[in-house]
């Protein structure tokens, strides 16, 4: 093991991170992400599912407790953080999940499935590695031919309120000193910079945080942060390709500019260069998004001709919120909501849109297209406008085109 991962190492074993309990993240779901690549797995074996960097575990136990028919690794150089995330695997009756102590730099000690990874999972880590281009491509080459990462890394832009705390911390407290005499001092600047640097933004109450989320933020011993020009040069020197931001509306000029002449001006740009501009103008300090290997490439989306003979499901990232009225024997249905990811709750004022997201709201196996159409003409939509409604559901990622299995 190199020093500095040796130094990461013995950093995260004294301030085990994250804490918190199993927790579904956004960008964990198996099936969804799959769902964003054209190649789809060449057998119908178990989707093996490796979270790299897993601390303690609570995203990877989340995750193994609701996808039972994945079998998911996950590996760590925390041995503090495994042995804990291990007993919470045995102690939930899970034995689709098992946790290795393997070093990223050298990838020595994980049991690769044959053919590969269906997905890789890596939050948080790479940017605390000795070489943040060897692990990408370390995670590269275990990667199955149709599979997909999450990936997520710091963004530079977003993280300069953050930064500038840092260098307060360094010259009160200097580095060399250990990291239980630096959190005090550090926890004083940062309540100060709570009407300065972190106003109304991200950063706002880090000084509350518990010591491991405080360490892990203001206190690394390593961290790497990435703009976007870095970033597609880190994701081509790996072999892999761009497939979409975990959650597109971050980077969308359509959604976060308002003023329509200059979101004409920026929609003639390449996305490469939107994004670089979105990067600057708002606070992004993560960076997540999803790659696959340059032999395969983002999905063409479904066309209406399509429609009928393609299988779909609800995405697992969308929240439904029914509000109901009991009235003298019955009950009225007063609106249907619903929520993707962190974005703001969307009530629906189509009354057929509405009773399909009702009916949706209570589906948690694959549907046909077919039956989908029936139930929207049923409802009294025309044939023309039940594939609208449909390819709008698809755009709103109400639901998806999952892979035949």
């Amino acid at each position: 093991m190199d020093p500095v991962t040796q130094s990461v190492q013995q950093m995260y074993e004294q301030y085990p991170y994250p804490s918190g309990l199993p927790n579904m993240t956004a960008g964990f779901d198996i099936r969804l992400l799959l769902s964003y690549v054209e190649q789809s797995p060449k057998d119908s074996r178990p989707y093996h599912a490796l979270e790299a960097g897993c601390g303690r575990g609570p995203a990877v136990l989340a995750a193994a407790t609701l996808q039972p028919e994945v079998t998911f690794s996950a590996m760590d150089i925390n041995t503090v953080g495994l042995k804990e995330a291990t007993l919470n695997a045995e102690q939930r009756g899970l034995n689709n999940l098992t946790f290795h102590q393997v070093d990223l730099m050298a990838l020595t000690g994980i049991t690769v499935p044959e053919g590969g990874f269906d997905v890789i999972h890596c939050a948080g880590v790479l940017h605390h590695t000795a070489d943040p281009q060897l692990g990408l491509n370390n995670l590269a080459e275990i990667l199955a031919p149709h599979g997909v990462m999450s990936i997520m890394l710091y963004g530079t832009y977003g993280r300069q309120a953050l930064y500038r705390l840092i260098d307060c911390i360094d010259i009160l407290s200097p580095i060399q000193a250990q990291i239980s005499e630096r959190i005090a001092p550090g926890r004083l600047l940062a309540e100060a910079a709570e009407d300065s640097l972190f106003k109304d933004n991200y950063w706002s109450s880090t000084y509350l945080n518990p010591d491991v989320e405080f360490v892990d933020t203001c206190l690394n011993v390593k961290e790497t942060s990435f703009d976007v020009t870095g970033l597609w040069q880190f994701i081509e020197n790996a072999g892999m390709k761009f497939v979409r931001w975990v959650e597109p509306d971050v980077w969308s000029v359509d959604k976060r500019i308002k003023n329509p002449e200059l979101r004409a001006r920026l929609k003639a740009l390449s996305e490469f260069e939107q994004y670089k501009i979105m990067e600057r103008l708002f606070e992004i300090p993560k960076l997540e998004f999803i790659i696959c290997k340059n032999t395969n490439q983002q999905r063409v989306p479904t066309t209406a001709a399509a429609v009928e003979a393609s299988g779909f499901a609800v995405n697992p990232e969308v929240s439904f919120q029914v509000t109901k009225r009991n009235l003298n024997n019955a009950q009225r249905i007063e609106s249907v909501a619903y929520k993707v990811r962190g974005r703001e709750a969307v009530i629906e004022a189509d009354p057929i849109l509405g009773s399909i997201l009702l009916l949706l709201s209570e589906q948690n196996s694959h549907f046909s297209g077919a039956d989908m159409l029936n139930v929207l003409i049923q409802h009294g939509a025309s044939r023309d406008y039940a594939y609208e409604l449909i390819d709008s559901l698809l755009q709103k990622e109400v639901i998806f085109v999952p892979h035949c299995r």
